[in-house]
């Protein structure tokens, strides 16, 4: 799908709504710890707090990624991160296994003009087939755990 460009999910939302009604869309988030980056993939309407991966990433000196960190380590905008599909193959990716409920899950490829339905059964083969380490997790009710991988 086309659309003007959209800096937030919640412009997104707006424009998908018009064509394919109320799906998952996406929040992608990179995260920069110790000189190391890495995904967090989750629904846009989910709060993501760093602090939840202080254990996983070794410290808790979490910070969002700025875009130029962005730029060099997955060639994207803050607002268009795509979920897959990045040069770097060492880039973890953590996904929130929530958006599995979904039929479909909705996201921005590198590109604020654009976005792409998939359903979420593709999306699981899709991560099963990358080489970048891909982790699963949940978090309800302020409660996270790091789930084994399927």
């Amino acid at each position: 799908m086309e659309h003007p460009a959209v800096e937030t999910c919640e412009d997104s939302a707006r424009f998908r709504l018009e064509k394919w009604m109320v799906w998952l869309g996406s929040k992608n988030i990179i995260f920069h710890c110790k000189w190391n980056f890495y995904l967090v993939v989750t629904h846009a309407a989910k709060q993501i707090k760093a602090r939840n991966f202080k254990h996983e990433f070794g410290s808790k000196d979490i910070r969002f990624a700025s875009q130029e960190e962005i730029d060099n380590a997955v060639w994207a905008k803050i607002w268009s991160i795509p979920p897959f599909g990045f040069e770097n193959e060492n880039l973890p990716i953590y996904v929130d296994e929530e958006i599995f409920e979904s039929e479909y899950f909705i996201f921005n490829p590198s590109d604020p003009c654009r976005s792409i339905r998939i359903n979420t059964n593709d999306l699981r083969k899709i991560y099963s087939n990358l080489s970048n380490p891909i982790k699963y997790f949940t978090h309800k009710e302020d409660k996270f755990e790091l789930i084994e991988n399927e």
